[in-house]
């Protein structure tokens, strides 16, 4: 058995426990608290300081494309894998990939392979099946098998309420989400429909339709891309109140061609001054998909593939904003692991995964460690992937 003690850090676990230690034996958090002692006799291991740093759970991207996305502009806009040291740089450990919108040439075969090598470079790898076409895209044949069957599969991905997504009936949505909620009871799993939302006026309606008529609860049908205009977002706020879960991609914002969207960190603010429950909302990237690249002027000039760290800059937007730590990094922490059910994700807490983002006085990723292995050394990343730049 190897150990690690983590020793004077400000831990927020995401709760703030002031100046503590975290002890690790091999992957998993085995206590934390003040003046820990290192083990002794139980094998090899070393003591770290972390003094003036900043111990946070290791980040949770719920919506990440880690295979690549898109190629609605041709053959030549579909972008390519996320590399382990991208992920891992940004403070990421955990990922949960759907398809995008190119559900034909890419598969719920490949989207699992993929997940399984980021499984093995050292971080933690989920999907949902599911995409953006009619049948949904399987493993098996069947969604609801998907679900119950395979372990890393946490539930279905649909797109609504978006002009360039196949147009699903409301049986078939209705099918889709008792698919996901049923396939996740007889697998013991919290499984979720996963629901890109696009900008047609009809927003979220399709999503309380079918609450209203399967009675899945509305905690368990999670609204994605929420952030990307107005009207979209008052919908989502009341939606949010009335029990539902709402997704902010932190890509989307003006400056990166979403003219219309509203800045995440804002967002949340705007929802928490309007009575939205914290736990009711999460933080995801939309990462691996092409963005275009704009000159000073705003003219598109290019492309460039996104990548996680919108994540952290959106806790840093929060902090700046009076938020601790631990209260900005729930959001894509641990209000992503209760959603679907990740019980050892998203806390510092004897048990759980060790899974560690240490970041600088100033916010800056430190170090990185994914069920104990340390990733990122002094900013850097160490753990690359084969094909990685």
């Amino acid at each position: 058995m190897n150990w690690l003690l983590l020793a004077g850090g400000h831990v927020f676990d995401p709760e703030d426990r002031g100046i503590a230690d975290v002890l690790i034996l091999d992957d998993r958090i085995a206590a934390v608290g003040p003046d820990l002692l290192a083990p002794t006799g139980i094998g090899e291991g070393e003591v770290c300081s972390v003094a003036d740093r900043i111990v946070l759970p290791g980040l949770i991207d719920g919506h990440i494309h880690v295979m690549g996305a898109s190629g609605l502009g041709g053959p030549t806009t579909r972008s390519t894998d996320l590399q382990i040291e991208r992920i891992a740089g940004a403070g990421v450990t955990t990922v949960i990939s759907p398809l995008g919108a190119d559900s034909l040439s890419r598969g719920i075969p490949c989207l699992l392979a993929r997940a399984a090598a980021l499984e093995c470079e050292g971080i933690s790898a989920y999907c949902y099946t599911g995409g953006w076409k009619l049948p949904v895209p399987t493993l098996t044949g069947d969604p609801q098998a998907d679900v119950a069957f395979v372990d890393r599969v946490l539930g279905i991905k649909v797109a609504i309420s978006e002009p360039l997504a196949p147009l699903y009936g409301m049986d078939e949505l209705c099918r889709l989400a008792h698919a996901a909620y049923t396939g996740g009871r007889l697998a013991g799993k919290r499984a979720v429909l996963h629901a890109h939302i696009g900008d047609h006026p009809e927003g979220l309606m399709p999503l309380r339709e079918v609450q209203r008529r399967t009675g899945v609860p509305r905690d368990r049908l999670l609204a994605i891309h929420v952030n990307r205009n107005s009207g979209l977002w008052k919908q989502a706020m009341e939606y949010a109140r009335d029990g539902g879960s709402i997704d902010l991609t932190a890509m989307q914002r003006p400056e990166t061609g979403h003219p219309e969207a509203i800045r995440p960190a804002e967002a949340v603010q705007e929802a928490l001054a309007a009575g939205v429950p914290a736990a009711r909302i999460t933080l995801s990237t939309d990462s691996g998909v092409p963005y275009p690249r704009l000159d000073a002027t705003g003219k598109i000039v290019g492309l460039y593939m996104a990548g996680p760290e919108a994540i952290l800059g959106t806790v840093r937007e929060l902090v700046a904003g009076g938020m601790n730590w631990g209260q900005a990094a729930a959001f894509a922490t641990r209000h992503v692991a209760d959603l679907v059910g990740l019980g050892r994700k998203g806390r510092l807490a004897v048990g759980s995964d060790a899974d560690i983002l240490i970041l600088d006085a100033g916010g800056t990723v430190d170090r990185v460690y994914g069920r104990g292995r340390l990733l990122v050394s002094q900013g850097a990343p160490i753990v690359r992937g084969p094909f990685g730049g």
